[in-house]
């Protein structure tokens, strides 16, 4: 997959630590598909781990990590993202916050029907 767009949520001149912050990216590729990520800097991950000891529910499922917050490491970073696998990591990425409970477990038990399958045979 290849990336067409690129939009940030803020602009990066407003950031006032690029080696310390983290930044909503919005991102289409060139199937039409759009999809939100969050681009982090490593230090921010450790500033977030300090605060709380571990990482908060639902942000690391879609976080690139970048050594700092600059437009030309972040492009690289998505379109490396986007071209390795065919996009199954930005994909992942983002689907892993857009399913309901319900669902998740629906699939885990698809799952384990076709492992209980498996086994058997």
């Amino acid at each position: 997959m290849k990336v067409v767009n690129i939009e940030y949520l803020t602009t990066l001149d407003k950031i006032e630590d690029i080696t310390d912050d983290n930044i909503d990216v919005f991102v289409t590729l060139d199937d039409g598909n759009k999809y939100t990520l969050v681009v982090a800097t490593a230090k921010n991950i450790e500033t977030r781990l300090n605060e709380a000891g571990y990482s908060n529910p639902g942000w690391v499922q879609q976080l690139i990590v970048v050594r700092e917050l600059e437009e030309t490491l972040i492009k690289k970073a998505i379109e490396d993202y986007a071209e390795t696998d065919n996009g199954l990591f930005l994909k992942v990425s983002f689907l892993a916050t857009m399913f309901e409970m319900k669902e998740l477990d629906q699939a885990l038990e698809r799952l384990d029907t076709i492992t209980v399958m498996t086994t058997i045979k």
